[in-house]
């Protein structure tokens, strides 16, 4: 893992973290087209569905009214996906239990439900309330009428999430560097955007940094810093001598590791001075080795 040159100072700080936010806002506009995209093909196909089901059942449908009111349901649906997401990647990288993940899941569906009922009561009532159907009444209806949807669309949101997870590629596990090219950790540090500008942190205070989706948490002693920087970009910075990835949502410094504990087929978690547990993936442990040998 070569090391790169580390920001020199505030103003090339900027420069970097904005490039960065412009990325992530293009993928944000990105999101919310696709998801748009696909909620109106599932709106489609399930005023299709029903008009056959009308159809066999002997019953005239109005195709209109019917597509309008579908598309109106899975437009709350496309305006909820990416905060869903990124709810749910969220549980993901942090490593959960299966019980505890599944119980998360289980208390977000009523949540979203919720959600996703309000907005749509308050951004279409005056079409399909009105004087003549109160907000309540209008919910109450609107919730009756589309339990299934609401359990499909957060079904498949959670799946999505869980897909995207397994199907991101891993970074290649750098080869281990010659410490006669590494700065030692600590004569310099990472700027990181924090509210109202710039915040350096030094190399010695960071004890690990974690995966937060296209963000970044840093966790230095009881500081917990949220940067809108990738792990990857922030990889090239660090000591090579001093920092190793050790899976794809997580860097740790080597002198913070107090035990390793293997978890068989080449995985192991690694036990922290501070008491908290990080796993390392079998895909990293080769490279862990060459700079502490276990």
């Amino acid at each position: 893992m070569a090391r790169v040159q580390p920001i020199s100072n505030a103003d090339d700080a900027v420069t970097q973290a904005d490039r960065v936010s412009t990325g992530n806002n293009t993928g944000r506009r990105r999101l919310w087209a696709v998801s748009g995209a696909v909620w109106l093909c599932v709106a489609l196909i399930s005023v299709v569905q029903g008009q056959v089901f009308a159809a066999f059942a002997g019953r005239s449908q109005a195709w209109w009214p019917t597509f309008h009111y579908t598309v109106a349901i899975f437009s709350v649906w496309a305006l909820l996906t990416p905060a869903v997401l990124h709810a749910a990647r969220r549980v993901e990288e942090r490593r959960f239990g299966r019980v505890a993940a599944l119980s998360l899941w289980l208390a977000g569906y009523p949540l979203t439900v919720m959600a996703h009922l309000t907005l749509f009561v308050l951004l279409f009532w005056p079409i399909y309330g009105g004087p003549s159907l109160s907000l309540f009444a209008m919910a109450k209806a609107v919730f009756l009428a589309n339990l299934d949807k609401s359990a499909f669309a957060y079904i498949a949101l959670i799946a999505l999430a869980r897909l995207r997870r397994q199907w991101t590629p891993p970074s290649d596990v750098p080869s281990p560097p010659s410490l006669a090219n590494t700065a030692p950790a600590g004569e310099d540090g990472l700027w990181v955007r924090v509210a109202g500008g710039q915040q350096r942190v030094p190399f010695q205070d960071i004890d690990w940094i974690a995966a937060a989706g296209d963000y970044a948490e840093i966790h230095a002693g009881e500081r917990t810093l949220l940067t809108d920087r990738s792990l990857a970009s922030l990889t090239d910075e660090l000591p090579a001598a001093a920092f190793v990835r050790v899976h794809r949502g997580a860097i740790v410094r080597l002198d913070r590791v107090r035990e390793v504990r293997s978890l068989g087929r080449g995985d192991a978690s690694l036990i922290l001075h501070n008491g908290e547990t990080l796993r390392l993936s079998r895909r990293y442990r080769e490279g862990f080795k060459a700079l502490l040998p276990v």
